[in-house]
């Protein structure tokens, strides 16, 4: 889940970001340069000067930018972090280093289920070294 909060914070960020530029090469004529420059300062709260005079209609595009960009930029610094803290991270790393473990296995066991049995079994393989990958209820490879 909060990787699909992560695309969408980064798809609104992209959007904000096109609306930016296209603004201001609309409302103000300005170049793909300067509109983008703006639009950078304006999301990020810089500070900087405007690139050139704004008209009234770039200054209320300014202020709509502003709130709209500054929003989607703290959803989407709050979904990262977010995702940094709760552990998705840890876990997406964990999981591809299993499934790269996995591939590199060949003429292994599978083991499915690690119950009463299933517990012995792996404690076995283990034991003699050889290569297995079991699989529980939850769907977690266990080794």
């Amino acid at each position: 889940m909060i990787l699909k909060r992560l695309r969408l914070a980064f798809l609104l960020l992209v959007l904000v970001f096109f609306c930016g530029v296209s603004g201001y090469m609309l409302i103000e004529k300005w170049g793909v340069l300067d509109s983008l420059y703006m639009t950078v300062i304006t999301i990020a709260s810089v500070g900087y000067m405007e690139v050139h005079a704004l008209t009234p209609a770039g200054r209320l595009f300014t202020i709509f930018l502003i709130i709209f960009g500054m929003g989607i930029l703290l959803f989407g610094i709050s979904t990262f972090t977010a995702f940094l803290v709760e552990g998705e991270l840890h876990e997406i790393l964990r999981r591809r280093t299993m499934e790269k473990r996995i591939a590199k296995l060949k003429g292994h066991y599978i083991v499915c289920g690690i119950g009463g049995v299933g517990r012995h079994i792996v404690e076995e393989m283990m034991k003699t070294e050889r290569p297995f990958a079991a699989v529980d209820k939850g769907g977690y490879p266990y080794r």
